[in-house]
């Protein structure tokens, strides 16, 4: 045999060597499985919750458990609660595995296809130093609503819902940079927190909004279980310039699991005042005192309350100095007032009514002294006044008749003079009066002609 010939049997033996001992290295190294199902299988209705059921299996042992990662839904919620994870023993096709399993909840909250996507679980086997990943697969499922929920945006479920808000400060009434901050609780019973949809405050012109994060817990008996879930959201409102703004109102949908029906709770809006802050220290204080600690007090002008103070001083001096004045012509205005009540009164109007009234009610002697008055009145009549005028000017039967009657009353002609008039002198009378009132109406129609002639 020649040399070559041995130089390639002994490279034969070698790599064959090798490859066995490699092929028994890697018999040794250990195998992982991930598997992953949901539960139920079919159709769920949307708010109730989906498990994701995922197991871990490897043909060893788990050094460390494995690295459990959240992942997202769109359009639906996903925990892991803290549940011990459930150990696997199972034989399949003849070899021995071993694992952990852990259930994921998901809950829809509309009625669509979801599709749970494909995530990395980072195992720790037994019989190897490096840790392994795996990948779950892609799974989907279908959640539907029930008849009538179908425009809901968020589809929630629950037997109870309350819904509250309080706004601080109480007042609504601040000044450019404060703070207005709007609290909304929703509580829902048997109701998971983490599973209560957020409200979304609007944004508001003129205010910075600055939303913290939700509060939220479980209210759980020792004997009943899970109460009620509770969620808190916390939105700040920062005034950025003055001027009235509204908080607008909240809607919140839900849906009734004990009528079937949806509902609404509204959440009315806010008000609020804001009014501007131009404030400046009244003088500065020294760098030295403040560097000792000294006390010391800062005190600011708002220059709206300052321009408000000066024009109510103002005005106090004003009403001091006007007061004399005024006064005097106050009193003179009622002293015109008097005067001119006074001479209406003894005018000829008010005498001619009293003249009317005395004609139709009173006695011969009332109305013959009424009549006087009036005639005392008159700017047409030569006083002192004498009755026998009304025969000068008219020379009619009225005239005449008047005339004659307050000369037989006047010389006890009349068997009654203290009685009521008679009715043919009040007849005549009122015949006098009547064409006295013309005369009067024709004459005040002859003084009016020429002012409109000009």
């Amino acid at each position: 045999m020649s040399a070559a010939m041995k130089r390639f049997i002994k490279c034969f033996v070698m790599l064959m060597i090798w490859a066995m001992a490699c092929g028994a290295r890697a018999d040794d190294l250990p195998k992982v499985m991930v598997r992953a199902h949901l539960e139920p299988a079919g159709a769920v209705v949307a708010g109730t919750q989906v498990k994701l059921v995922v197991d871990c299996l490897t043909t060893t042992w788990f050094t460390e458990a494995p690295d459990w990662p959240l992942f997202d839904v769109p359009g639906a919620f996903v925990t892991l609660p803290d549940e011990n994870a459930v150990n696997l023993d199972e034989t399949i096709d003849g070899v021995k595995w071993f694992g952990v399993s852990r259930a994921y909840r998901i809950t829809p909250q509309a009625g669509k296809r979801f599709e749970v996507p494909s995530f990395a679980i980072t195992l720790h086997p037994g019989g190897t130093t490096e840790p392994i990943q795996v990948k779950t697969p892609v799974l989907d499922f279908v959640a539907t609503v029930p008849a009538g929920a179908q425009d809901m945006a968020v589809f929630f479920p629950a037997p109870q819902l309350s819904v509250t808000q309080t706004i601080a400060p109480h007042d609504a009434r601040v000044r450019v940079g404060d703070v207005v901050t709007r609290t909304i609780t929703q509580r829902a019973t048997a109701t998971e927190s983490m599973l209560i949809p957020p409200v979304a405050p609007a944004e508001v012109p003129g205010l910075k909004r600055d939303a913290a994060q939700a509060a939220t817990k479980n209210i759980v008996d020792d004997h009943a279980g899970l109460v009620a879930g509770e969620r808190t959201d916390t939105v700040s409102y920062r005034v950025e310039r003055s001027g009235s703004y509204r908080l607008p109102e909240i809607t919140v949908e839900w849906w009734n699991t004990k009528t079937q029906r949806k509902e609404k709770i509204v959440l009315p809006a806010v008000s609020i005042k804001a009014e501007a802050v131009r404030e400046k220290p009244l003088f500065g204080i020294p760098a030295d005192v403040i560097g000792k600690g000294g006390a010391h007090r800062i005190i600011f002008v708002d220059g709206t309350t300052v321009a408000w103070g000066v024009a109510c001083i103002a005005a106090v001096f004003a009403l001091i100095w006007a007061w004399a004045p005024l006064v005097a012509r106050w009193q003179a205005g009622q002293r015109a007032l008097r005067a001119a009540i006074a001479r209406y009164r003894g005018g000829e109007q008010p005498a001619w009514r009293a003249l009317l009234h005395s004609a139709r009610r009173g006695t011969q002697a009332e109305v013959i002294a009424a009549l006087y008055r009036w005639l005392d009145r008159r700017a047409d009549i030569r006083q002192p006044a004498r009755v026998a005028e009304f025969r000068e000017r008219e020379g009619s039967d009225p005239g005449s008749g008047l005339a004659d009657s307050v000369d037989r009353h006047y010389h006890g002609a009349n068997a009654e003079a203290g009685g009521k008039i008679g009715a043919p002198q009040l007849h005549a009378l009122r015949r006098a009066l009547g064409s006295q009132a013309r005369l009067a109406r024709k004459r005040f129609s002859k003084r009016i002609a020429p002012l409109n002639r000009d």
